[in-house]
């Protein structure tokens, strides 16, 4: 019996280290493969197309474009009868509507334009747009613990990530596919005793090229489970110096 016990080691030795090696880096790494393993997320400049729908009704289009490479960032949407084009390069925020740039601050204000909410629509495009590999940016804490939940019935490891207080202070769960490591969706607390942020479903896959995007999320609120709208991902194109709306 005693000799038996090396070679049923020997047996079980990789599922032991299989499991030794399920750490949250390797579940993120695999994650990134997934879904982007060349980086063409920030090599290239590509456009987005989204078919946005509110649970009011309301739809609208949008086209944005990121280019973090060389940090030119736009956003195209149709406000009733104006074609608005927000452009950022760098710091530098400019406005077009309707082809002409408009610098009147009265105007750009009844269109609820602001370099500040600017900036933060492109932080937020970026940052949820180029997930999983936003994790790796600077001043994200990524909890060593790794969980394991039923998410949007899908059997998912859990990742807590949280950052450093010059980057942001809100608590982040992702939840990560056990069999391929797709990301099947997140969750956000500005406080988390209070039960409060949202939660967001991905359903489907875009695929362009060897980038796997989720095509489709929901928007939950956490207090009242309540619906708050769905972004699907039409399209998504290398950028030309063309309009990205199209009639």
């Amino acid at each position: 019996m005693i000799r038996t016990l090396p070679f049923l080691a020997f047996l079980l030795s990789p599922f032991i280290l299989w499991a030794q090696s399920v750490t949250a880096e390797y579940i993120l790494n695999n994650s990134i493969q997934y879904h982007d393993p060349e980086n063409q997320l920030y090599e290239k400049d590509l456009s987005f197309h989204f078919d946005e729908s509110r649970p009011d009704g309301t739809k609208r289009k949008t086209v944005v474009r990121l280019a973090p490479r060389t940090e030119h960032f736009q956003i195209e949407s149709q406000q009733e009868d104006k074609h608005i084009l927000t452009d950022i390069f760098k710091s530098k925020v400019r406005y077009y509507i309707d082809g002409k740039e408009e610098m009147d601050e009265s105007i750009l204000k009844e269109a609820n334009l602001s370099s500040e909410r600017s900036m933060r629509m492109k932080n937020y495009y970026l940052y949820l747009w180029h997930l999983p590999v936003k994790l790796l940016d600077e001043g994200t804490i990524i909890d060593h613990e790794v969980g394991s939940e039923l998410f949007n019935e899908h059997e998912c490891y859990k990742l807590k990530v949280t950052y450093e207080e010059s980057v942001g202070k809100d608590i982040w769960y992702f939840y990560f596919d056990k069999k391929n490591y797709a990301m099947m969706g997140y969750r956000f607390y500005h406080d988390e005793s209070k039960n409060d942020g949202e939660y967001i479903y991905l359903e489907d896959e875009y695929v362009h090229d060897l980038i796997r995007l989720p095509k489709t999320r929901k928007w939950y609120t956490h207090k009242e489970d309540k619906f708050l709208g769905t972004d699907s991902l039409m399209k998504m194109v290398e950028t030309v110096s063309t309009p990205l709306i199209e009639d």
